[in-house]
C-alpha cells in the first residue's frame, strides 16, 4: 500500500503545478520554505496538499481548493496523525484549513489553539504612486545598520508583541542590508520609512518589513516607498505581493491606495498548553 504523504523534493513540480498556481499568491511563502534544505517538506502523492515548515516557525499548509469538503477534512485528520510526533508552534493556512488541522493536531497532542493573526495577501500588476510625497528613496547600506535595527525592533514589538535581543536584531538588520533589497525613504535629510524586497520567485517578488515610525505616519511615506520598490519589481518582470494584518486598517488602506488588491487570507493559529492563559 502506497503512503499517502511523501517527502517534497528539491525543485518539486508541485510548486509549479496547475492546482498550486491557482493559489500561489496567497501561499507565496511556501516557495521560500520549500527551498530550505532544513525544512520539513511533505506533500500528497497526487500533489493536492503541501505541508512545509522552517524549524521554529509555523508550518504552512496548502490544500487544493478543488477538493470536496469531505476530502479536505479526511486529509487533514490523517495529516495531523502523520505529524503528531512533531512539535509545532502553530499552523498557517487558509482560515478554514488552519482551524480544521489545528483541531485534529491539538486533540492528538493535548493542546489548545487560538488565532493569533489573520493576514491578507495582496498583489499588484499596476502601481499608482502617491502624488506630492516629500522625499526620495535610497538603498540601505552599512551606515544605516543601527537605524534599520531600531526600526526592525520597533516593528517586531508593535506587530508580534516581543522585542528581539539587540545583537540578534542587529544581525538581522545587517543581513537584510546585505541582500541589497532593503530600502529607506528619506525626507528632511533622515530616513522616515523602510521596506524590503524579501524574496523573489519565478513570477513574484514578496515585499515585507514595511515600517514607518509613529511620529512620521500619515505623511504618505509608506505608500511612496512601497510604490517605488513595487515599480522596481514590475520592471524586473515580477508581480509584487505582500501580506498585511487584516486588523491593521491603516496598512491595508495604504496598499489598496497604490494599486494592490486582495488575493485571499491566511490564518496564523498558535498552539498552547491546556489551561488558562498566563
Amino acid at each position: 500500500m502506497k503512503r499517502m504523504f511523501v517527502k517534497l523534493a528539491d525543485r518539486d513540480s508541485v510548486l509549479n503545478g496547475e492546482m498550486f498556481l491557482k493559489d500561489e499568491i496567497r501561499y507565496n511563502l511556501l516557495h521560500l520554505i520549500c527551498g530550505s534544505p532544513e525544512a520539513l517538506r511533505i506533500k500528497r502523492r497526487n500533489e493536492d496538499l503541501i505541508f512545509a515548515q522552517t524549524p521554529g516557525f509555523n508550518p504552512w499548509l496548502w490544500l487544493s481548493p478543488e477538493l470536496a469538503e469531505e476530502q479536505k477534512d479526511e486529509m487533514l485528520r490523517k495529516l495531523a496523525e502523520h505529524v503528531s510526533s512533531r512539535e509545532f508552534p502553530g499552523v498557517s493556512a487558509d482560515p478554514e484549513t488552519a482551524e480544521s488541522f489545528a483541531r485534529y493536531y491539538a486533540s492528538v497532542r493535548g493542546l489548545q489553539y487560538e488565532t493569533f493573526m489573520t493576514l491578507e495577501a495582496y498583489t499588484c500588476s499596476e502601481i499608482r504612486p502617491p502624488a506630492g510625497v516629500e522625499g526620495v528613496i535610497e538603498r540601505a547600506n552599512a551606515r544605516h545598520a543601527e537605524r534599520v535595527a531600531a526600526d526592525m525592533s520597533a516593528f517586531s514589538k508593535e506587530v508580534f508583541g516581543f522585542t528581539p535581543m539587540p545583537d540578534e536584531v542587529y544581525r538581522a538588520a545587517t543581513a537584510a542590508i546585505g541582500t541589497g533589497g532593503l530600502y529607506l525613504w528619506n525626507a528632511g535629510g533622515a530616513p522616515v520609512a523602510m521596506a524590503r524586497i524579501a524574496h523573489r520567485t519565478a513570477r513574484h517578488a514578496r515585499i515585507n518589513d514595511v515600517y514607518t515610525p509613529p511620529g512620521e505616519r500619515k505623511k504618505g511615506y509608506a505608500s511612496a516607498i512601497v510604490a517605488a520598490i513595487s515599480g522596481y519589481c514590475i520592471r524586473e518582470g515580477l508581480t509584487p505581493m505582500l501580506y498585511a494584518d487584516v486588523n491593521n486598517p491603516d496598512s491595508n488602506k495604504v496598499y489598496r491606495s497604490i494599486g494592490f488588491a486582495g488575493a485571499g487570507r491566511i490564518a496564523d493559529i498558535r498552539f498552547r498548553p491546556p489551561g488558562p492563559r498566563s
